[in-house]
């Protein structure tokens, strides 16, 4: 527990700092980090209870999205400016790197793990992103028609 409790601010404190380096408004800011630090909360619940990376991913990307849809309106700023943050935490950057390494020292076997482990991520990601947006959009058409 202890070492999620150091995830979640170490999530949180990355969150920040890439909206920081983004040059996210002041007051946007613990937006950002909260939502990204809640994300990666989720992300390590999730595969703690079901060991797998992809709905893990999936689980906490819809979070992110649905939480920076709700930001976004309410703060009047675009989506973009609190999702890119919130995803930071869940960026599969570590198996990217250990890929890239095994394959450079050819154990082509240790890689693959890797490899595919990074992409079930990235496709997670992509995958709760996508599905939110989707409904958020189509909700927001009907609200026009009406």
């Amino acid at each position: 527990m202890q070492t999620l409790m150091v995830q979640t601010i170490a999530a949180t404190t990355g969150s920040l700092a890439f909206g920081i380096v983004y040059k996210v408004k002041a007051k946007r800011l613990p937006v950002v980090a909260i939502g990204g630090g809640i994300g990666w909360f989720l992300y390590s619940m999730f595969f703690e209870m079901s060991g797998n990376v992809f709905l893990s991913n999936v689980a906490a990307s819809v979070f992110a999205t649905g939480f920076s849809e709700v930001m976004a309106r309410k703060l009047k700023a675009p989506v973009v400016v609190f999702l890119l943050p919130c995803l930071i935490p869940l960026v599969p950057g570590g198996g990217l790197y250990y890929t890239m390494s095994l394959t450079v020292l050819r154990n082509m076997a240790q890689a693959r793990i890797y490899l595919v482990s990074t992409v079930e991520a990235a496709f997670g990601i992509a995958v709760g992103v996508i599905v939110v947006s989707v409904l958020s959009n189509r909700s927001m058409l009907g609200r026009q028609k009406a």
